[in-house]
């Protein structure tokens, strides 16, 4: 057997064998059985839990989900979820809460108090992190455009162990979040791969952010369900009128004035009017994505809209990923989304509850 291992490593080393990245990227929308989506993804990640699954969960509707979740914790495996407490009370998650409710799964809802708890992530093990844009339901796993990334390793799943430590503490918002205590913020994952891991209230998030625009020479790429943050919307303007190359795409249902006329600063328009290229989406679903691809080396990811409530009220996480590999796949994905919308938003569809949670 010690040759067979020697053969692997020799093979893995010139390329004949892929080793896992260290952080996989997965998009949506795409069919359930679909290896490279985010519902065949995420039960596998489920499935790698041998010890404890912790979850922050913005909403759960979808069956396979709290199915999964429910026999892992009937095979021992210990599972916990904080979730955000008036989508857990809502009609549309009532077959999902049964199943979670019958189970040996811990529930933690969050203080009504508090802002959005709005995060999408689990650890498995203590040793991998999924996060990104996607809520635990069918529309978001398989009808918006979403994003979510796995990623192994003990550094950042300590950083969100802890998050998730404070929450089911019962620490929510602005007023429980208090002082950061990430314990490893920059982790290098291999020589060009690192990734900063950041949450609001508690941290400096727009702040991180505009760092990211101002820093861009070449080219930035937008691409984000809610965008009303002045901060940033200032920043990108600088960003064109320096020279960058700047796209911004958007989510219809705040296309219209109705739908932002409680806003003190639109972006949209602003940047519209400056000459920068920027889109909505025009269709139904909701372009549900929150990144930015900066220089084709960096990528904001994670549950963060780009608005001030994100980064004031809501309980929310955000990753900044220096990897060109990474930004590849960010930027196909920008991409194939520009070229499918041609900026027509159409009837501007209604929005939900928690979309104007969402902003400002």
């Amino acid at each position: 057997m010690r040759w067979l291992l020697s053969l692997v490593l020799v093979l893995a080393h010139v390329g004949l064998v892929r080793a896992e990245e260290p952080i996989r990227v997965f998009f949506g929308p795409k069919a359930a059985d679909d290896p490279n989506g985010l519902i065949h993804n995420l039960l596998k990640f489920l499935d790698s839990a041998k010890t404890n699954i912790h979850g922050s969960a913005h909403e759960v509707d979808m069956i396979l989900v709290a199915e999964k979740l429910a026999e892992r914790a009937a095979a021992g495996v210990d599972v916990h979820v904080v979730i955000e407490a008036d989508w857990w009370e809502s009609p549309k998650n009532k077959a999902a809460r049964q199943i979670l409710a019958n189970s040996k799964v811990k529930i933690s809802p969050d203080t009504k108090k508090s802002g959005l708890m709005h995060n999408k992530f689990f650890i498995a093990d203590g040793k991998r992190v999924w996060t990104g844009s996607t809520n635990l339901t069918q529309t978001c796993l398989l009808y918006n455009p979403n994003n979510a990334v796995w990623i192994d390793n003990d550094k950042v799943a300590a950083n969100f162990e802890s998050e998730f430590s404070d929450q089911a503490a019962g620490k929510f918002g602005k007023k429980g979040a208090g002082k950061n205590h990430t314990a490893h913020p920059i982790v290098r994952l291999d020589e060009s791969t690192a990734v900063t891991t950041l949450f609001s209230p508690k941290d400096t998030t727009l702040k991180s952010i505009v760092d990211v625009v101002d820093a861009a020479k070449e080219t930035i790429d937008i691409a984000c369900f809610v965008f009303s943050s002045r901060e940033v919307g200032e920043a990108v303007l600088a960003a064109h009128k320096r020279g960058v190359k700047v796209r911004v795409l958007l989510d219809n249902v705040f296309s219209s004035p109705a739908a932002t006329a409680s806003w003190k600063y639109v972006p949209f328009n602003e940047l519209k009017r400056a000459g920068v290229s920027c889109k909505y989406d025009d269709e139904a679903s909701k372009l549900h994505h929150k990144f930015v691809v900066a220089d084709r080396k960096v990528v904001i990811t994670g549950s963060f809209n780009l608005s001030a409530s994100a980064a004031a009220d809501n309980d929310e996480n955000l990753l900044i990923v220096e990897s060109a590999a990474v930004a590849k796949q960010y930027s196909s994905e920008f991409e194939r989304l520009w070229k499918l919308y041609h900026g027509d938003p159409g009837e501007s569809p209604p929005p939900e509850k928690g979309d104007v949670g969402s902003a400002p």
